[in-house]
C-alpha cells in the first residue's frame, strides 16, 4: 500500500468511526486495537459502537478501549447500527468499519481520507484488504 504524504495534524479531518456490533466478543478487540494504533491523532477520531443487544462480552471490550459512544441498536442489524451511529456522529468524515475488520496498516486512515482533499470526492472505499 502506498504511504501518504506528510500532512500536519491540523490539516487532517476529524473522523467518526461507526462500528455496528452484536456478540462481537471474538473480534472487536482486534478491530479496536487496529483503530487506536493508527498513525492518526486520537483526538480527531470518534469511535461509536452501536450494539444490537450483545449477550457476550462485547460491551466490556468496548469499555476497555474507552470508545467515545456506546449506543443501543434496537433493530439489531448491521445497517440499523450504522444508522444509529450516524445520527450521533459529530466529525467531518464518517467511516463504517465492521467489528470483524482489522485495519491493514498503521496509515490506513490517512490513506482513506486523502482523496477528500478533492472537494468533488464524497466517499472512498478500499479496493482490497
Amino acid at each position: 500500500m502506498q504511504e501518504t504524504s506528510k500532512v500536519s495534524i491540523e490539516d487532517l479531518p476529524s473522523i467518526s468511526i461507526v462500528i455496528p456490533t452484536y456478540n462481537s466478543e471474538q473480534t472487536l478487540a482486534q478491530c479496536l486495537e487496529s483503530i487506536v494504533r493508527q498513525d492518526y491523532p486520537r483526538e480527531k477520531i470518534e469511535i461509536i459502537i452501536a450494539d444490537g443487544g450483545s449477550k457476550d462480552k462485547t460491551l466490556e471490550t468496548a469499555e476497555k478501549f474507552e470508545v467515545d459512544k456506546l449506543l443501543h441498536n434496537p433493530l439489531r442489524t448491521g445497517e440499523a447500527g450504522k444508522a444509529v451511529g450516524v445520527e450521533t456522529a459529530e466529525n467531518e468524515i464518517i467511516a463504517f468499519i465492521d467489528s470483524d475488520n482489522i485495519l491493514p496498516s498503521l496509515s490506513w486512515l490517512k490513506t482513506m481520507v486523502e482523496p477528500f482533499n478533492d472537494l468533488d470526492v464524497v466517499g472512498t472505499e478500499p479496493l482490497y484488504y
